[in-house]
This record gives C-alpha cells, structure tokens and sequence, in this order.
C-alpha cells in the first residue's frame, strides 16, 4: 500500500527534485518559502518526519555546517512514479494498450548504471540540433570518463576560463575534437590535457512546445 504523504512534505520533496543541484544546500528558510510554510519550525519538523521515513538523507560536505537534503529512491518515486498505461506504435495498425503498471521515470532516467552516477544538465545553444538536442532540452548524463570516440558528451574544456559543452568526441593523437551537429558551428579542437570528459548523454528530454 502506497504511504499517503502529507501535502507540505510532498511539495517539499517537489522542490528538492526540481532544484539545480549545483546551487548547494537550501536553506530552512528557503524551503518554506518555496511550498508555502512560514514557520521554520514546522518546515524542521517536516524535513525531520520525511528524513525518519526514508523520503530524504543528508549528505556531508567537509567543512561545512549545512548538510545536503537529497532524494532517496522512495523519495523519487514519490514524485515521479506514475502507472504507466501501455504502450502505442508510432507508426499505423496498433492500438495503445491500458494495462496499468507501476513505472518510476526518475528512477528509470537518474539510476546509476554499471556504479556511474547519473546528473541533470540544461542544453544551451544550438550547436547540436543535428544530434537532436535543442535549446532548453534536459540532459541525462552518465558519468564517463573515457567514452569510446563517436559519443555525445559533456565536457569542460580548460583555459582562461573553463567552458562546459556538449558534443560529440573524436580523438586524434595528442589532441580532442568536439564535433558540432549543426554547420553554423566549428568544431572545438584542443590539446588533450585541455579537456575533461565528464560523460555521456544518455536520455534528452524535452516538453512538447506549443502544448500544455
């Protein structure tokens, strides 16, 4: 039987899926802000009851006093799990089926594969539409290091200032070509202790635009 959450804890749990990791631990006075609770007290007491449950665990980040609040499974699928009601052809003579059973898209998007960790990246730019990737397109990327050449990565290329990118890797010798999918981009060419492969794109994920 599914738990049935209270409506503050489950907005709470909604704001920590949809918040950018990179931005570091919220603060109790954020969290209330973001679902609508003005006491932090109350906000405590439901980051406590949904931590005993196994809805969140805190991380540990050396040095520092807040510690990260982030989703266990039970948490994501608290959020995410949806039945999923069948499947439908894209092409002509099938019929969707409507078949419920229980489907977690987090968990089949974000579960690390093979020990790799799995993060979420905003594309930005069109230098990859040929690869289908759109501006705005969410990114699934599995930590790799060392992706075979001909993969869609993510990587930060080193100089002055460090530059994120995706695009797809070929390597020649001592240096990394970063292949646009789009003619009105050049390719990055470096040497290859100039690039940092922080791995590769796995699922793009993208609204329907126009429809609501």
């Amino acid at each position: 039987m599914t738990e049935e959450l209270h409506p503050s804890r489950l907005r709470i749990l909604e704001f920590l899926a949809r918040r950018d990791p990179t931005e570091g631990p919220p603060a109790v006075r954020e969290v209330g802000e973001a679902v609508g609770l003005k006491s932090s007290q109350t906000v405590h007491h439901h980051l406590l009851g949904l931590e005993e449950s196994g809805y969140v665990e805190r991380g540990r980040i050396p040095g520092r006093k807040r510690r990260p609040l982030r989703l266990t499974e039970k948490g994501w699928d608290a959020v995410s799990t949806r039945p999923l009601l069948g499947r439908i052809a894209a092409g002509r003579g099938l019929e969707a089926t409507a078949n419920e059973e229980p489907y977690s898209l987090a968990a089949e998007l974000l579960t690390p594969r093979s020990g790799r960790r799995r993060f979420l990246l905003e594309a930005k730019g069109d230098s990859m539409t040929g690869a289908g990737i759109d501006e705005g397109d969410l990114l699934v990327v599995e930590e790799n290091p060392s992706p075979p050449d001909g993969s869609v990565v993510a990587a930060l290329v080193l100089g002055k200032e460090e530059e994120a990118t995706v695009k797809v890797l070929r390597r020649r010798g001592g240096t990394v070509r970063l292949e646009a999918r789009n003619g009105a981009h050049e390719d990055i060419v470096v040497p290859a202790d100039r690039v940092i492969v922080q791995g590769t794109v796995e699922w793009v994920i993208r609204r329907v635009r126009g429809r609501r």
